[in-house]
């Protein structure tokens, strides 16, 4: 199994003026763009990467080397990962070229499209997909991480996704993001998009002195239920506020698997299902859920407690998939229990809809120091005195 963190550069001058940079030379990433590089570098620190692969552009190996210099590794430069070439674009404002016919063309089939002497997709296409083929066979069953541009990315992710090619826009990039592939003998599954957060270490080592880090593996996935559709999903807690205990409950048909959550997961959730709908073009106006709808069966057993929760789109079938992984009990556990619940789009709007009224049912927060309040009330440091009681009243 072969894991590959496609990296995103940082920010840099031209993608703060929204202009096009091609293979513009001598862009460096700019201020903004360090501290990000700096914070990819700080998120990835836990992670045993065992290669660095970059662009040749600057922008490109300034957000490699920050990555390189953490992991005590050198960058390999890597043409075939290059951004693409826009020809007579380059330096262009975007928001000049949105009004031209080119762009239009450009906008509706992409994957047939030519830049003015420059390079069309369909070429990126080809060197791209070369050059993961040949990272991965470079490297089994090691983590490697590739620092290139956005739409490279997107056209990458894509084809292992098996969109259609005109489709890759509508998958977002941000600079230093990491998106995570991994490779097996089934194929490539996608197991993190656009990621901005901590990532998991993959159960790699650290290297010794100038060795590369030696192979671990992740833990192997143990499907204890795989929920293909559901025909009910919600979220919701039991108890008073300031004590509650959340849940994540899928049924199908007399099956009804019930997972222990906490509240930021079910936070996280609610926006995490409106993005992905906003980027696949199915979010409708907010649906109408009721109490009653969303209840949550009965007996509320739990089968786990949640430690991680992933989201996906399948567009063979158009049902998104919220992937459960079970919190370990141990740390670097072999195996680690996995819940996997289909939907369509309708019930993941109708899921993060309820998921947001209940976060938002919970206790008030103080104006003064941005702590919950219980309905006793609670001890605001920002009060005179240090320690009188602010109340709901």
């Amino acid at each position: 199994m072969t894991i590959l963190l496609l990296i995103r550069h940082a920010s840099n001058d031209y993608l703060k003026d929204n202009r096009l940079a091609g293979l513009t030379p001598g862009i460096h990433i700019n201020a903004q763009g360090q501290r990000e590089a700096d914070a990819l570098a700080r998120r990835l620190a836990p992670i045993a990467i065992h290669a660095i692969y970059s662009s040749p552009l600057e922008r490109a190996v300034d957000t490699a080397n920050a990555l390189a210099q953490c992991q005590k590794l050198d960058v390999q430069i890597h043409p075939d990962l290059n951004e693409v070439d826009v020809g007579e674009w380059a330096g262009k404002a975007i928001k000049e070229l949105a009004e031209t016919d080119a762009w239009k063309e450009m906008s509706a089939q992409p994957a047939r499209f030519q830049f003015p002497g420059g390079e069309s997709y369909a070429r990126v296409h080809a060197r791209m997909i070369r050059a993961i083929d040949a990272i991965v066979a470079a490297h089994p069953d090691q983590v490697v991480a590739i620092v290139s541009h956005a739409d490279p990315i997107k056209i990458v992710l894509a084809h292992y996704l098996g969109m259609d090619p005109n489709q890759f826009e509508r998958i977002a990039i941000s600079p230093a993001s990491v998106s995570a592939l991994i490779f097996d003998e089934r194929g490539a599954v996608l197991f993190r998009l656009n990621d901005n957060g901590a990532l998991p270490s993959f159960k790699a080592e650290k290297p010794k002195g100038d060795q590369r880090k030696e192979e671990r593996t992740m833990p192997e996935a143990n499907i204890l239920y795989d929920l293909n559709p559901v025909s009910h999903i919600t979220a919701s807690a039991i108890g008073e506020p300031g004590k509650r205990t959340f849940f994540i409950q899928g049924r199908q048909g007399s099956i009804v698997i019930t997972l222990g959550s906490e509240k930021e997961q079910v936070g996280a959730l609610s926006r995490g299902i409106d993005e992905i709908l906003e980027r696949l073009g199915a979010k409708t106006p907010m649906p109408r859920v009721t109490e009653e709808e969303m209840e949550l069966a009965e007996p509320v057993d739990p089968l786990f407690r949640i430690g991680q929760l992933g989201l996906g789109y399948d567009p063979a079938s158009k049902l998104l998939v919220l992937v459960a992984y079970e919190l370990p009990a141990e740390e670097n556990p072999v195996t680690i229990n996995v819940v996997r619940f289909w939907a369509t789009a309708e019930q993941m709007q109708k899921l993060a809809r309820h998921a947001a009224i209940i976060i938002a049912a919970g206790r008030p927060l103080c104006v003064l120091c941005g702590r919950p309040i219980n309905p006793e009330g609670h001890f605001c440091p920002k009060r005179n005195g240090h320690g009188e009681k602010a109340t709901l009243t």
